[in-house]
């Protein structure tokens, strides 16, 4: 269990790491935009696409690491009331179904993928940045997420088995 827990953690950190990357292409995009319509007059016709782009591989991507660390929202509200076997009983169960949530997406996204490619797909923007790519982000993302969940499941089960 120690090394697919190390190879999931390394995972989580590279979807952390990326995720801050594109942050950071978010921001330096957004500057750029903004000084060359404020202070030079002229607007790109690029930034706007890329910032979308930017903004959602940023969410997709840095959303293993989010759930490795417990940052999604929770209602608690039951949760609160109910014994800690309950509880991670109930953890478990709501695991397994996003896990098999994440795993059509993964399935369907790479299908998405796969048609936005073979039809090539483009962007209706000056760009014509052919789809596909982006699309990427969604399959990749959910992926990272289907390990990390894979990862709870297993160590809700070896808790369970030690009880």
């Amino acid at each position: 269990m120690l090394g697919s827990k190390k190879k999931i953690y390394d995972f989580s950190n590279l979807s952390e790491t990326v995720s801050v990357i594109f942050l950071i292409l978010l921001f330096f995009t957004v500057l750029y935009e903004v000084l060359a319509r404020s202070v030079f007059g002229k607007p790109t016709i690029w930034a706007n696409e890329f910032v979308s782009y930017f903004l959602v591989s940023a969410a997709y991507i840095g959303s293993s690491h989010t759930l490795r660390k417990n940052k999604h929202l929770i209602i608690d509200l039951l949760l609160l009331r109910l014994s800690k076997k309950k509880k991670l009983l109930l953890e478990c169960i709501a695991n397994l179904i996003s896990l098999f949530f994440c795993i059509l997406v993964v399935f369907y996204g790479f299908k998405l993928v796969q048609i936005s490619y073979l039809l090539g797909v483009v962007s209706v923007s000056e760009l014509r940045i052919p789809l596909w790519i982006p699309k990427l982000i969604i399959p990749l993302s959910f992926l990272l997420l289907s390990l990390e969940f894979v990862f709870r499941i297993k160590k809700q089960i070896y808790y369970f088995k030690s009880k």
